[in-house]
């Protein structure tokens, strides 16, 4: 009986598959989909020992919970149209979209930008960083002066996700100096909201300290109260078990 399969070694076979693949220009078979759908990024790496950034970015969401924010979505007037994830791991919310729907997608580890790309081959997947989005093309050294982004499916119906946790400081955080956000999360929330068009919804599952702290968060609160109102919230049971972060689901309309 063959030995089970940490996700580490799981991972690695993956990655293989998909450079033999793409290194001689195959075309993914069904059984290849559902093969390369099973990698985890480092924040399901129980057995190896991971720790650093790549952690906060990879607790991949777990399929019960990508339903839910979904119904919650519809529940409050989604009917289809242009979605972002703005930081879309391997493509999971994208399995749950209408099929009309124009998908695009920012993920920075490039093999979950590739999966995501080959499970969902119409979506527009960009192997960057989310703050990209927001900056001159293709150096990326400035950011847009005159409108806020060259994405194509700008202003967004629906922005969903679980957007990266923890202190906010990559290799373009320092073009993003006002508001002030000293936390990933934050980020996403405000501009993911300068997304959306008016009466769109921002669905996102975000720490709950944002729901329940008070003056750390109280200047981006102001910010974002200035574009968008609460519809609800939920809090949740632990759902990353390799985390003891405390989670909430928020429900964010654009004004």
């Amino acid at each position: 009986m063959a030995a089970i399969k940490n996700q580490s070694e799981l991972n690695r076979e993956i990655e293989e598959l998909i450079k033999n693949k793409d290194a001689s220009k195959q075309t993914y078979s069904e059984e290849d989909k559902a093969f390369v759908s099973q990698y985890v990024g480092s924040g399901g790496e129980s057995t190896t020992g991971k720790t650093g950034e790549g952690i906060l970015y990879e607790f991949y969401t777990p399929t019960y919970i990508v339903e839910l924010m979904w119904e919650l979505a519809y529940h409050f007037g989604f009917e289809g149209g242009q979605v972002l994830e703005p930081a879309c791991g391997t493509g999971r919310f994208f399995s749950h979209a209408p099929k009309e729907s124009k998908l695009t997608g920012f993920e920075t580890n490039p093999i979950s930008a590739r999966i995501a790309q080959i499970l969902y081959p119409v979506a527009e997947i960009h192997n960057f960083y989310f703050e990209n989005a927001f900056m001159i093309q293709p150096r990326y050294v400035s950011r847009i002066k005159e409108g806020l982004t060259w994405l194509s499916g700008y202003p967004f119906d629906l922005i969903i996700g679980n957007p990266p946790y923890g202190r906010y400081r990559n290799f373009f955080s320092s073009y993003f100096t006002w508001p002030k956000v000293i936390q990933n999360e934050l980020f996403f929330m405000y501009y993911g909201l300068k997304m959306l068009k008016k009466g769109g919804l921002l669905v996102y599952i975000i720490p709950d300290r944002f729901m329940r702290n008070g003056a750390t968060y109280s200047q981006m609160k102001k910010e974002m109260g200035w574009i968008c109102k609460l519809l609800d919230a939920y809090h949740l049971p632990p759902v990353f078990p390799k985390t003891s972060i405390s989670t909430d689901i928020i429900v964010l309309q654009r004004t």
